[in-house]
C-alpha cells in the first residue's frame, strides 16, 4: 500500500514536469494534435483530484482542485451568513458578492488550463457594487 502511494505521487510529479517542459506547445489548444489534447485532458483530470498536482496549475489549491473549490464555496457560505448577521441583514449586496467569489470561477481544470492557454480562477474577483445613487461618493448611513 505504501509503494502504491509513492507510485501515484511519482507519476503525478512526472506528469507535471512533462506538462511544464513544453512537450506539445504547438499554439492554441484547438490546433494541437489529438494525442496532445488527450494528454492535457488526462493531466487535468488528475490535477482535479490528486493533491499537490493541482498546485502546479492553481497555486492556491494544494489539496486537489475540486476539493479546494468545494472548500472555498463552503467558506463563502459561512462568511456570507456571518456578514448578514453582523450587518443586521442591511447589506445583502455584500453577502451576494461574497457568494459570487466562492461559487464563481472555474470548478474544474480542463485541458486548456494544463496546456497553459487559460488561467484557472478558483477565487475570482468580486463584481463591482451596483450604483443606485448618482452621487458616486461615500454617503454616511442614515441615523
Amino acid at each position: 500500500m505504501r509503494n502504491l502511494g509513492r507510485g501515484v505521487v511519482a507519476a503525478a510529479l512526472l506528469a507535471g514536469c512533462l506538462a511544464q517542459s513544453g512537450v506539445a506547445t504547438a499554439g492554441a489548444y484547438e490546433e494541437r494534435s489529438a494525442g496532445a489534447r488527450a494528454f492535457y485532458t488526462g493531466l487535468a483530470a488528475a490535477a482535479n483530484i490528486v493533491p499537490i498536482l493541482s498546485a502546479v496549475y492553481a497555486p492556491q489549491c494544494l489539496p486537489g482542485y475540486i476539493v479546494c473549490k468545494l472548500a472555498l464555496a463552503g467558506i463563502s457560505v459561512v462568511a456570507a451568513a456571518d456578514q448578514l448577521v453582523l450587518s443586521g441583514i442591511s447589506d445583502p449586496e455584500q453577502a451576494r458578492a461574497i457568494l459570487q467569489r466562492g461559487f464563481g470561477g472555474d470548478w474544474v481544470l480542463t485541458g486548456r488550463h494544463t496546456a497553459g492557454d487559460a488561467t484557472p480562477q478558483p477565487l475570482p474577483e468580486a463584481p463591482p457594487p451596483r450604483q443606485e445613487g448618482a452621487s458616486g461618493g461615500w454617503e454616511p448611513p442614515p441615523l
